[in-house]
């Protein structure tokens, strides 16, 4: 390591050796903390004197030798300054003394008769032995780390202290800032002469760092690293040389640290570690619990916990302070303290964390502290503890869930209850357990269910959680066990308070309405909701629901569920109530709504970690998509969320996005896809819900597409008996009357087609601007060929505001095929290119094909019927549409909107209109358009 820094202290021993040599013994006690640079002075000043000619005996102290009776004198005197004869005399007496000495009783330096009558003569001796060799040159005698000298050789010191006033000699001692308590009688005898010196060794300043750093690193780099390194280091030589060493460690292996970035690694913990080691273990026993406590670590904590006084804490705070490990009482960096509590073992690191966590609990610590520890600990100290334990960590793991931080809440919950003695609090722990893991991974929260079956069995489980339990035996397909506990639920009803029966009451219509069976043989509890659970949301969903599965007014569900989605945060147990807004918002036919609020709650999901929520949200959005007519959004939305669950981890609700891909990859033509979908297992108690309900008839229309109706019928019709059996024949939830109304016009079955489409017109619900729209396009193709203009232009009008653009392509493509067969080839051209760059839009790839061959090109500018370039003749009908519209001054996109076509269709029309009448702008257009087209065109 080089010496920085430190140049006055090399001046002001060289003038303490100046005066050594001219006959007045000097004493330099050299203080400083851990890794200061105390023994790279000493060596540096050594070098220097031995150069010029002194004598030179060096010793240092160890920890390890410091019961060894003059250890350090015998190795001040093993080197080669002393004349042969006096360094074997003096060793071989030394050697006798110390056989005879007691290493368990040292001499008290407060006694210079203490060491005896042999002591004493040995003493003579050196005194002697080291004034004879002052005689001819100066002798300097160098001790580092005189803390860890043996009493015995203070003794000898003191004595040739009080002895060398007129002696050429230098005695240079390195000790710590605060001494051992040992030490304090030496020093004091040391520091009261007259020719001691004190030099006491200060931090490197942020300019000593920036010069040790030159010496390893270019000098650019040196500065610009010098202010991080100061910081990290607190100016201490051995911390500074490693934070280079891992630095350079960085760029060998192709790290290039950016401006000022400090590199803090494997080095920097190896050199905190040592410094804590190089003083008493009190030193990395405080570091330690210090460590460990954190910002909790006052000198009074940290003394109970060790079972040390806080007195001897505080001193051990002061030298880590000193030494540039501590800033402000806490460790300037996290590997530093890392490395300390690394250095603990895995059994003595758990016990310490269970004493913090009583002794944090004893003086009111917040709960999340107090947990922290028991957390660590894994068990509390003692089992008289569990009660304040289990509460303790139950608190802290409902901050952690308003945190987002589930792996902590799981851990904590855990360990509650495990701690717990209480059976009935375990089981309650237990449940909150399943319903938190279930948030981010259903598959692994599934292990909680046996137990809470068997608390349910032995009457372990409140009415609360029984709740909870029903819901989860449905998402995981247990059906037989679920109509059990709603069974016990609903008979003890009347023995509740009001508030839990009217809560009871809405899960059953929230049951009814999304798993209908289960609830089938079971009484619902004739409590009605108590007043004050109107203001809550899951209340307000659940009755919103039953609007929507009765018909209820369609305006009424859409307010009802914005007033949910806008009045609660994404959370545990809001989730329910906005998912049910969302459906809500669906089967009424506002997708468009529907979707902002799905992308909004699936941002907040994202950015909180919640992996099912973000699948099940994503799969309500992956529907969305699907009625919007977003074929490549469905398919991706689907996918994404499919993905980031197992299939067991679905449950029966695997039906949501498998249907969706299923029909999204079958609207676009990908049928191998949506075949490789449908072979995905699925639980059967998936078709007891609606989810099986959406499988059916995302299934059966695949089947319609690959020219197998028969199987499409069964699967349409079997859907149709099961929501008629279950009260829910609702064509905006499935409209399966549409899939089987398909196959049966497969078959050649026009009639039973017809049948059933006038029959989905008069199910509540039908009314919704896209179910309607749909409906009447499949009645269209099932009537005689002159009602079919009617019925589908209401239907392109109806689809148009429902905002499915597949639906609505369809339909253009239908009122193509009727506008051609009624005899209007131009109009059927015109809306074949409108459905054919509709389909276009979708990736509707089969609809692309079916328009392709008959599209008809464009009308050339110039043809035998058209003479005249400028005049409304040379106008084709689509640039006479656009026109009339430019000229009552529409907006480029509201002509796009009224026509059907997107914005660059529209400019690209208009280019041509102004170039045929040599105009230049809309406002150009001559007033004798046709008025006519103006009224047909207004009309559409």
């Amino acid at each position: 390591m080089a010496l920085v820094e430190r140049g006055e202290e090399l001046a002001a021993l060289g003038r303490l050796y100046a005066e050594s040599g001219r006959g007045r013994g000097q004493v330099a006690l050299i203080s400083g903390g851990v890794a200061s640079g105390k023994t790279e002075l000493l060596h540096a000043f050594a070098d220097r004197a031995a150069a010029d000619g002194a004598a030179l005996l060096t010793a240092t102290g160890s920890r390890a030798e410091r019961t060894l009776p003059f250890g350090v004198l015998r190795q001040l005197f093993a080197g080669p300054a002393l004349p042969g004869a006096v360094a074997t005399g003096l060793t071989d007496l030394l050697g006798g003394t110390a056989a005879a000495a007691d290493p368990t009783t040292p001499a008290d330096l407060s006694d210079p008769t203490a060491i005896g009558r042999a002591g004493a003569r040995v003493l003579d001796e050196v005194c002697a032995a080291l004034l004879e060799l002052a005689r001819d040159r100066t002798v300097v005698l160098t001790v580092d780390d005189v803390q860890f000298a043996d009493a015995e050789s203070l003794q000898a010191l003191l004595y040739l202290r009080r002895r060398m006033r007129f002696a050429r000699v230098l005695v240079l001692l390195t000790e710590w800032a605060l001494p051992r308590p040992t030490q304090a009688v030496f020093r004091a005898e040391v520091t009261r002469q007259p020719n001691t010196t004190h030099l006491r060794l200060d931090p490197l300043s942020r300019a000593g760092v920036a010069e040790l750093l030159a010496c390893e690193l270019d000098p650019a780099t040196a500065q610009v690293l010098a202010p991080v390194h100061h910081a990290v280091s607190g100016g201490n030589p051995l911390l500074v040389t490693a934070l280079v060493n891992d630095h350079n460690a960085a760029v060998r292996t192709g790290l290039r640290p950016g401006d000022g970035a400090v590199v803090v690694g494997q080095e920097f913990g190896t050199a905190v570690l040592a410094c804590l080691h190089r003083w008493e273990p009190a030193m990395l026993q405080v570091a330690r619990g210090l460590a460990l406590l954190g910002d909790a670590g006052s000198p009074v904590l940290l003394g109970a916990l060790l079972d040390i006084t806080s007195d001897a804490a505080a001193q051990v705070l002061d030298v880590l302070e000193l030494a540039g490990l501590l800033d402000g009482g806490r460790f300037r960096h996290p590997v530093a303290k890392a490395a300390v509590l690394d250095s603990l073992a895995a059994a003595d690191r758990r016990g310490l964390h269970a004493r913090a966590a009583r002794l944090l609990y004893r003086d009111g610590a917040a709960a999340d502290e107090v947990a922290r520890h028991l957390t660590a600990a894994e068990r509390t100290e003692d089992p008289t503890d569990a009660a304040w334990a289990v509460e303790v960590l139950r608190h802290a793991a409902q901050e952690d869930l308003v945190a987002d931080r589930m792996d902590l809440a799981v851990r904590r919950l855990e360990l509650a209850a495990r701690t717990s003695q209480d059976a009935d609090e375990r089981a309650d722990i237990t449940t909150q357990l399943l319903r938190v893991e279930w948030r981010r991974n259903p598959s692994a929260a599934a292990r909680h269910l046996p137990s809470l079956r068997a608390a349910r069995a032995e009457g372990k489980l409140s009415d609360r959680n029984a709740v909870h339990l029903a819901k989860f035996l449905l998402w995981y397909g247990h059906t037989d066990e679920l109509s059990g506990t709603l069974s016990d639920l609903a008979a003890s009803a009347a023995n509740r308070d009001a508030p839990m029966a009217g809560q009871l009451s809405l899960v059953f219509h929230w049951l009814a309405f999304l798993y209908p069976p289960v609830v089938a043989g079971v009484p619902a509890p004739d409590n009605g909701p108590a007043p004050a659970l109107l203001a809550n949301p899951w209340t307000r969903a659940s009755a919103m629901l039953d609007r929507v599965r009765f018909g209820g007014p369609r305006e009424e569900i859409v307010v009802a569920a914005e007033h949910i989605l806008q009045s609660c945060r994404l959370g545990e147990q809001t989730l329910g109530s906005q998912l049910s807004a969302l459906a809500a918002l669906v089967h009424a036919d506002r997708n468009d709504r529907a979707a902002h609020w799905c992308d909004a709650l699936l941002a907040d999901a994202t950015a909180r970690g919640a992996i099912t929520w973000q699948a099940v949200i994503g799969a309500m959005r992956a529907e969305v998509a699907l009625r919007q007519g977003d074929l490549p959004a469905a398919a991706d939305f689907a996918t994404t969320a499919f993905d980031k669950l197992s299939p067991q981890g679905w449950g029966v609700a695997i039906g949501v996005p498998l249907s969706t891909g299923v029909a999204a990859a079958t609207a676009m033509g990908k049928h191998d896809e949506a075949a490789a979908l449908l072979r995905v297992p699925v639980p059967e108690a998936m078709y007891q819900t609606q989810f099986g309900l959406q499988y059916l008839y995302a299934r059966g229309s695949h089947y319609v597409a690959t020219d197998r109706p028969h199987a499409a019928l069964a699967d349409f019709q079997r859907c149709g008996e099961l929501m008629s059996g279950w009260d829910v024949d609702l064509p905006a939830l499935v409209p399966w009357r549409a899939g089987a109304a398909q196959a049966q016009l497969a078959l050649g079955n026009r009639e039973t087609a017809r049948t059933l489409m006038a029959e989905q017109l008069t199910r509540p619900g039908s009314e919704g601007a896209r179910t309607r729209g749909t409906t009447l396009r499949i009645l269209a193709t099932a009537s005689p060929t002159e009602r079919r203009v009617a019925l589908l232009t209401e239907a392109v009008e109806l689809l148009h505001t429902g905002g499915d653009r597949f639906e609505l392509a369809r339909a253009l493509l239908d009122l193509s095929h009727a506008h051609s067969a009624a005899g209007d080839c131009e109009k059927a051209r015109t809306v074949a290119r409108r459905a054919l760059q509709m389909a276009k839009g979708c990736h509707a790839e089969p609809l692309s094909r079916e328009l392709l061959p008959g599209r008809e090109p464009e009308v050339p500018e110039q043809t035998g019927r058209h003479q005249e370039p400028t005049g409304m003749d040379s106008l084709s009908e689509a640039e006479r549409r656009v026109a009339v519209l430019a000229a009552l001054g529409h907006t480029n996109r509201e002509i796009g909107g009224k026509l059907y076509i997107t914005v660059s269709t529209v400019e690209q029309h208009l280019t041509r209109v102004y170039r045929k009448l040599n105009v230049s702008r809309r406002t150009d257009l001559p007033a004798g358009l046709p008025r006519q087209l103006l009224g047909a065109v207004e009309e559409r």
